[in-house]
């Protein structure tokens, strides 16, 4: 049941993004720290929506917590390790997974290669070092997912 709504609820997890603006979700070039200041807003903003949504149980906790670093280094609260709820973790490797792999308005995808040596490169700091090595030792699937999801998305 937990991982059936994680599964629902990991398509909404960066919903907070409704609230920035597009020329600061499209901008190409760096952002200001102010720019970046509501970016890192839209974790909260994204809780806030989903919070009494019933259907899904926990579905808040994944838009809320998904930038956090394992380290403590994230936003919005600083949690680190276990205080991270694992839902956001999981959440959190797959969003960087798929934010490294896909075209963004600021770049073209990197490469699954240099996408395993950054969750490699950062266990422990970014992404729980056990549910990080679980996706290592499972990078093919990974890769088929993704390629394939990018596939469907293409069609819709």
């Amino acid at each position: 049941d937990y991982l059936e709504n994680l599964y629902r609820a990991a398509p909404m997890h960066d919903i907070g993004k409704i609230g920035i603006p597009n020329a600061i979700i499209n901008k190409t070039s760096k952002l200001s720290d102010e720019e970046y200041n509501l970016i890192k807003a839209h974790p909260q903003i994204g809780a806030g929506i989903l919070q009494n949504m019933d259907e899904i149980e926990g579905v808040s906790i994944g838009a809320h917590w998904h930038h956090e670093r394992y380290d403590g280094k994230g936003y919005p609260t600083g949690a680190k390790g276990t205080e991270i709820p694992v839902g956001a973790r999981i959440l959190a490797i797959c969003d960087s997974i798929d934010a490294m792999t896909s075209n963004r308005c600021y770049r073209k995808a990197l490469s699954f290669e240099y996408c395993y040596g950054e969750i490699e490169k950062n266990l422990g700091k970014t992404y729980d070092p056990i549910i990080g090595r679980y996706v290592m030792d499972n990078w093919k699937e990974v890769i088929y997912v993704v390629r394939n999801e990018n596939e469907y998305t293409k069609t819709i």
